[in-house]
């Protein structure tokens, strides 16, 4: 299976995890003279079912992730996912900003009046930059998981 492939798995299996934990807990308690679909300990047995297939798939990408470098580079996948990781709250920052930097509305001549303290240029290049290298971070992250075997 490719990397790719096992973290779509995984997705899979953290939704699956995630609906029978909503069913369990609405099957608690249930109105008098009602019965279950499924019973509790059906439920409980197919989410410790699913948890160990999670705990696989996870030590499997992560061991990969470890031990496999970017096709078109000398780092290891999990460097990459740091530096993305890195670039993806830069974004937000620069994002943050700039919205903290539009003006707000004024009702009056008398109303307190604010002057912005940043160049929102400078920012905005900053975010396109940051946008930019995220791309391409992204980019060779996936193309590397569609290229890439995950190991046991």
């Amino acid at each position: 299976m490719k990397l790719a492939e096992a973290l779509l798995l995984r997705r899979d299996l953290e939704n699956r995890l995630q609906l029978l934990r909503s069913e369990i807990t609405g099957s608690v308690l249930i109105q008098e003279g009602d019965a279950l679909d499924r019973s509790v300990t059906d439920l409980l047995s197919d989410y410790q079912q699913a948890s160990e297939q999670l705990d696989e798939v996870a030590r499997q990408i992560n061991h990969t992730n470890a031990h496999t470098t970017m096709i078109d580079s000398n780092m290891v996948i999990v460097d990459a996912l740091s530096q993305r990781e890195r670039l993806r709250q830069s974004h937000a920052l620069y994002t943050q900003i700039l919205e903290a930097a539009k003006a707000g509305p004024r009702m009056g001549r008398n109303e307190i009046r604010y002057i912005r303290t940043i160049d929102t240029q400078d920012i905005t290049k900053r975010l396109n930059q940051t946008a930019q290298q995220l791309r391409e971070i992204d980019g060779r992250i996936q193309q590397t998981n569609w290229l890439t075997e995950c190991t046991p």
